[in-house]
């Protein structure tokens, strides 16, 4: 069956307009998107971030229990020592037993927080990295140029970042929402990730034989 000129050329218009169109040069045109990384961090958008943050939850109330136990023996320590006269020889060794309690109190607050920083800070810098892996695919493949970092129109009244800092951090003033990728990166990220909570866990690596002398 043969077509009018009329219908080729309309078919032809259509598929145009599904093109992005050329610069004056006959090279594509520049193609910029954004992603609002405050999005990508939100444990109710982001599995990953939401198990990252059950588990810190978790630590935090180990450590909390770890240190409440410890407060029960100062107390009681403390009690018996006040029922004992001062010349008594237990009297001497529950002090000692006492000031080991104090020490272990400390040594556990400073180290098991400064542990708790390490796991955050270390689960943060994978989940940036796993977010910029995830843009950088995307990116390619729907030939975007730029894609730079976008925050909230509005400034958040709720956060511990002070005003100044938050309008030091807006990058992108205003932008379009057709070239908001962030829906997209969260998608995937999503994705990659039940993949990989779904794959089996790697074998250990074979044990290292001994050089023979």
């Amino acid at each position: 069956m043969k077509m009018s000129v009329g219908a080729i050329l309309a078919m032809a218009a259509a598929a145009a307009a599904q093109q992005p169109p050329a610069s004056q040069d006959g090279k594509a045109p520049f193609r910029l998107g954004v992603v609002n990384l405050r999005t990508c961090f939100d444990k109710d958008k982001h599995e990953r971030v939401k198990d990252v943050d059950a588990e810190l939850q978790k630590n935090a109330e180990e450590l909390q229990k770890r240190i409440a136990e410890i407060d029960r023996k100062i107390s009681t320590l403390k009690e018996r020592i006040e029922g004992l006269p001062p010349s008594s020889t237990l009297r001497a060794d529950l002090t000692r037993d006492l000031q080991r309690a104090v020490t272990d109190r400390k040594f556990e607050a400073e180290y098991g927080r400064q542990r708790y920083l390490d796991f955050y800070n270390d689960k943060k810098v994978e989940i940036y990295n796993e977010i910029r892996r995830v843009v950088d695919g995307i990116a390619r493949e729907q030939k975007f140029d730029l894609v730079l970092r976008v925050e909230a129109p509005l400034l958040d009244e709720d956060t511990r970042e002070s005003p100044t800092a938050q309008i030091n951090n807006r990058v992108v003033l205003f932008h379009h929402e057709s070239v908001d990728i962030t829906p997209q990166v969260i998608d995937r990220l999503n994705l990659d990730y039940k993949k990989q909570k779904a794959a089996p866990p790697a074998p250990p690596p074979p044990p290292r034989k001994e050089e023979k002398k």
